[in-house]
């Protein structure tokens, strides 16, 4: 039986605070979710992939599994908002070159069974955990679609109609546990802009946008407009800061990465980087934006503990604790 995770409760904040607890993986389930509850954060992204071992991958539809993994997470006094997969369900729609080898090795039949694998049980996984939400990041046939070719009607719509059928058994299993299927732009993914999330959600209209806009903004979006006019498409908010490189040569230091033909980028805690993140949260309240902001941890240059630490106290900051009074004059 799936705990919706929707409007909050009137004792409860209107937007919730919450941690991808994929960054403290190394830390163990019980570890991981001590942590996010002695930050005062009561709400998780629980990944399922096979790499951080959060979760028993070959058990991902195990009731017994289920009940074990809720009673860490209870005895921390935490729930899951969303169960999310991101390298595992990758090889449903590939590449599958060597690039995803260490993901799974073998054929592109192997390896696409393998990530349809993956997203079912993700599915699952967040039914018996009482998550409303499952994160699919089901990978893109061809990311050069982006660019026309003279005479070709080829286009990113192709993407879209891949991603439709490879995401069609989960989408079903979703629809059959309550479970409702996110997305989120990325640069390896068929979402990876404004324009291309318009395009699968039309499509798709059970699915959910999750919205990292530090990922939009490292391929040159301005995060706040992005932040605007997505109504109840919006099921969830990633939070992290970024660095753009400007120079011509190579940037110095760690954490530096290539998000498409741009320069590079960094990810950084808040506070840490460029991002206007008062004018970005400031858009989701005008929205009427009442889910989760999910605080991710990508930062190089900070410790796991300091970097999710001070990204939470900022966003603390930033979000109404209550009701908000209004104007006093």
């Amino acid at each position: 039986m799936s705990v919706h995770i929707g409007e909050p409760a009137a004792s409860e904040p209107p937007v919730r605070i919450g941690l991808c607890l994929a960054a403290l993986s190394p830390l163990g389930l019980a570890g991981a979710a001590a942590t996010a509850a002695g930050l005062g954060v009561g709400v998780v992204d629980l990944p399922a992939d096979r790499c951080f071992g959060l979760v028993d991958a070959d058990r991902s539809a195990d009731a017994d599994h289920h009940a074990e993994l809720a009673a860490v997470l209870g005895a921390a006094g935490v729930r899951v908002g969303c169960v999310s997969n991101s390298r595992d369900t990758q090889l449903a729609l590939g590449p599958y070159g060597p690039h995803t080898d260490p993901v799974r090795s073998g054929t592109p039949a192997e390896k696409r069974a393998h990530g349809q694998r993956a997203a079912l049980a993700t599915v699952a996984l967040a039914a018996g955990v009482g998550a409303p939400q499952a994160r699919l990041m089901l990978g893109v046939p061809d990311l050069g679609r982006w660019l026309s070719w003279w005479g070709s009607e080829v286009s990113w719509q192709d993407n879209v109609a891949a991603w439709l059928e490879a995401a069609a058994p989960a989408l079903a299993l979703a629809r059959e546990c309550g479970v409702r299927v996110v997305v989120e732009p990325h640069p390896k993914q068929v979402v990876y802009d404004p324009s291309s999330a318009r395009a699968l959600l039309a499509e798709a209209p059970e699915v959910g946008l999750c919205l990292d806009v530090a990922n939009l903004a490292a391929v040159g979006h301005d995060p706040v407009l992005v932040a605007r006019g997505w109504g109840d498409r919006l099921a969830a908010v990633h939070a992290k800061d970024l660095q753009r490189w400007r120079l011509p040569e190579d940037p110095p230091g760690a954490g530096w990465s290539r998000y498409g033909p741009g320069p590079p980028i960094r990810f950084r805690a808040l506070g840490c980087g460029e991002l206007p993140w008062p004018a970005t949260v400031s858009a989701l309240l005008d929205d009427a934006y009442r889910g989760v902001v999910y605080v991710e941890h990508e930062d190089a240059l900070l410790p796991t503990g300091q970097g999710v630490a001070t990204s939470v106290a900022a966003l603390r900051a930033l979000l109404p604790a209550g009701p908000p009074q209004g104007r006093t004059w």
